[in-house]
């Protein structure tokens, strides 16, 4: 039963979203950030904001996950912003701790995940998923706005809790305790150290692959759970004390730890922040590579 409960407790359709908007209390945010290629630095970071603007689901807010919940004086991309700088943010579009947190993408449902993940390490428990993001809202035929939403600013505070965010130590000490399970969630081709690299090429010495895409369908919807639970026991990840998810610069990683979360595995799962973007250029942590 409580497999059952967290997944309707953090994920929820497009009939569902439109039952709850009609409840009140309820603040949708739409996330989405694109990673173009870049010669340099293997990726650039552009905003979704103009897709925003152009269609969104109505009453929606746009959050940049780059430019407002960034630490900005971080040298990695996406880098956790603190809890003040949080709180602030989301007091700014009008949540209030009571109400319910909607998040959704309209290309990629990693980015809702992220953001998810970070209201989760704050503390807030009423924060939800849109499975299949804007196409599963259009999917159900309805309705999108190009107009812009602003809500008043309210009070909110923040419940840290940061043993959600790992660090490079903690994967240092699980793996050398065994107690932990190590995910990667880039693609199997990274995994083995094809590119785009984040720096050395590879994966963290230990860690096994669980790619972003195994835990999703053709309409990027989350797969049932007994099929989640086929891919994350694959991976003993089920079995573990402890699982620490990672990939290139904390984002596609969130999808794997959000799996676990559906399954009520949500308390032993964190995720690597900085990922490989700091791994990576860190000639010390060792990193295997299959070429």
């Amino acid at each position: 039963m409580q497999v059952l409960d967290n997944r309707s407790r953090y994920l929820l359709s497009a009939g569902q979203l439109e039952k709850l908007l009609a409840q009140g209390h309820v603040k949708v945010f739409d996330c989405a950030t694109h990673l173009v290629p870049d010669p340099d630095k293997g990726y650039a970071v552009k905003s979704g904001r103009s897709d925003y603007e152009k269609s969104h689901i109505p009453g929606a807010q746009f959050i940049d996950l780059q430019e407002e919940l960034s630490d900005q004086a971080s040298p990695y991309r996406f880098t956790m912003p603190s809890a003040d700088e949080f709180a602030q943010l989301v007091a700014s579009k009008g949540l209030s701790n009571a109400d319910t947190a909607v998040i959704y993408a309209s290309n990629h449902p990693m980015w809702a995940c992220r953001l998810w993940w970070m209201f989760r390490v704050f503390g807030h428990d009423r924060v939800k998923v849109l499975d299949g993001g804007l196409s599963g809202w259009l999917g159900q035929g309805y309705e999108v706005s190009s107009q812009a939403s602003v809500a008043s600013a309210g009070s909110y505070s923040v419940h840290d809790s940061s043993a959600r965010v790992a660090q490079a130590e903690d994967i240092l000490d699980g793996l050398a305790q065994g107690n932990a399970c190590v995910l990667n969630a880039l693609s199997e081709k990274q995994h083995r150290g094809e590119g785009p690299h984040y720096g050395r090429p590879g994966r963290i010495t230990g860690s096994k692959s669980a790619s972003w895409d195994k835990f999703l369908d053709r309409d990027q919807t989350f797969l049932d759970n007994a099929e989640l639970e086929t891919v994350l026991a694959g991976v003993g990840a089920l079995q573990a004390e402890k699982v620490i998810t990672y990939c290139g610069g904390g984002i596609a990683a969130s999808i794997p730890l959000f799996a676990m979360a559906l399954l009520g595995q949500e308390e032993q799962v964190s995720l690597y922040d900085n990922s490989l973007s700091e791994w990576a250029n860190n000639a010390d942590l060792p990193m295997t590579s299959d070429l």
